[in-house]
């Protein structure tokens, strides 16, 4: 992403609430929450959860802003001015880095066609407990959660649903297994076999770092995660199978390391 998408897209939320000002992405859906007025629509998403938005908010680009507050900030690099959120700045500098790096490795053009390592972690246990699983590009997520399953016991008692990062109750995905989609009947939700790992990776831009998530019991949640350890080609996926003894398999996926209590 060039440094003019960056600067046009990510725009300093100026606010009356709190002593710093936060950082909005216009480019996401707008922020959910109370309706303040039919003519105003808080634009796009907050970048960290530290405040309230208002509004009576103004939304300005970087270079105004350093105009306006006199430092010589003009992209979002390095530190972040103490006039800013640097949980919010810190966010954009990461998502500028992430951009450059995909660049780099011609991301946009094997999206879709790579594997991937998962690793699985529950809420609160990472460094007690997790699961490595390889899946395919045309691994369901259906045989995702059948594995994940397998480790965390979970059964059918409660709802779960996968979604992206950390989404967990607010996925955008809604993807559930299809045993409970027959009982829910809700149509907003996807059955996980519709649903395979290329699918996910084009619309998450999924690489090496990112994260799906899971939530448990929509009553009482639990919230499980995976993080992006390694990207495969197809080749790559089947040599590594091949030099590995997995620990439980699907047609298309594997749990093949693990680290248990």
């Amino acid at each position: 992403m060039t440094e003019t998408a960056t600067t046009d897209r990510f725009v300093i939320e100026v606010s009356r609430v709190g002593t710093v000002d936060h950082i909005v992405d216009l480019e996401a859906d707008p922020a959910s929450g109370p309706s303040y007025s039919s003519r105003r629509e808080l634009p796009g998403e907050k970048l960290c959860n530290r405040s309230t938005r208002s509004p009576t908010s103004e939304y300005i680009t970087l270079r105004d802003y350093a105009d306006w507050k006199g430092f010589d900030k003009t992209a979002f690099e390095g530190d972040a001015p103490d006039q800013v959120c640097s949980y919010c700045w810190t966010a954009v500098v990461e998502h500028a880095e992430r951009g450059e790096q995909h660049e780099c490795d011609d991301v946009d053009e094997r999206i879709g066609t790579v594997g991937y390592r998962l690793r699985w972690k529950q809420k609160g246990r990472a460094r007690e407990e997790w699961y490595d699983i390889v899946v395919r590009p045309e691994t369901t997520m259906a045989e995702l959660d059948a594995l994940v399953c397998r480790f965390t016991t979970l059964d059918d008692l409660h709802l779960r649903m996968y979604g992206l990062e950390d989404e967990y109750m607010d996925s955008t995905l809604n993807v559930i297994p299809d045993q409970q989609f027959t009982e829910v009947r809700d149509p907003s939700y996807t059955t996980a076999s519709e649903v395979t790992i290329a699918d996910v990776a084009e619309r998450a831009t999924l690489w090496d770092g990112d994260r799906l998530s899971m939530v448990y019991d929509f009553g009482t949640p639990s919230h499980y995660y995976c993080i992006v350890k390694e990207v495969y080609s197809g080749d790559e996926i089947e040599n590594f199978l091949k030099e590995r003894e997995p620990i439980a398999t699907t047609e298309t996926a594997a749990i093949i390391d693990e680290k248990r209590p």
